[in-house]
């Protein structure tokens, strides 16, 4: 092997690439539901590719949830008990004229069976829990609409570190007013996109969610109000 180098870091991204496939208007996921509109909007107009330092990210954030699962399968946890992970579904929306879909594989959702209720524990890795005072506000708007399509309304945000396993944890109350707003949400997007109409720049007008400008790959588009 003297002299020999080999370019791990080459392997991994050429292990984690995946075909990216196009979306397709009227079939929208629940992981988008708690990022800006207009973001979301430009994702469907113009996709573009996943960098190969977001998929690590995403693949750290895989390998942690199934550690998490490996932990919950463990027999000697007593009255907790995992029902299922990574659970598929599909909801429909709209009117006959302007229906859509909601579908997608949960891969970051587990149903526990803690006592004698089921709780909805959503699963995030994170670099840190030092600062972390309550679960992040996209986070709980999803965890909300998974609430509401599964009928199961007790809720979880589990955060996980990354370097050290250490967790935190937040109770979330559902809220049928929320799950509204947010099938609103998914509504507006579906009425932006077939009349090909470009959204409010949500996150730049929300307090709570301007950070998300920082890392927009449209944010040139979105400053400029392109379609």
């Amino acid at each position: 092997m003297a002299g020999t180098r080999i370019d791990f870091d080459g392997l991994i991204d050429r292990h984690l690439m995946r075909e990216q496939r196009p979306k397709a208007v009227g079939r929208y996921y629940p992981s988008e539901i708690g990022k800006c509109i207009r973001n979301v909007w430009y994702s469907y107009n113009h996709p573009t590719e996943i960098k190969p330092e977001l998929r690590r990210v995403f693949e750290m954030g895989n390998i942690l949830h199934d550690f998490i699962i490996e932990v919950l399968r463990d027999t000697r946890n007593g009255d907790i008990q995992l029902l299922d992970a990574e659970m598929p579904f599909k909801l429909e929306f709209g009117e006959p004229d302007s229906k859509f879909v909601v579908s997608g594989r949960i891969d970051d959702l587990l149903l526990l069976k803690a006592g004698d209720k089921k709780v909805l524990v959503e699963v995030k890795s994170t670099k840190t829990l030092k600062y972390m005072r309550g679960p992040m506000e996209h986070h709980k708007t999803q965890l909300q609409f998974y609430m509401y399509a599964t009928g199961v309304h007790d809720g979880v945000m589990l955060y996980i570190d990354k370097s050290t396993l250490e967790t935190k944890s937040f109770e979330v109350a559902f809220s049928m007013d929320q799950a509204k707003r947010i099938i609103n949400k998914f509504r507006a997007l579906h009425k932006h996109l077939t009349a090909a109409t470009l959204p409010a720049p949500e996150a730049k007008k929300l307090p709570d969610e301007k950070w998300m400008c920082r890392y927009c790959e449209y944010a040139d588009k979105c400053a400029k109000d392109e379609k």
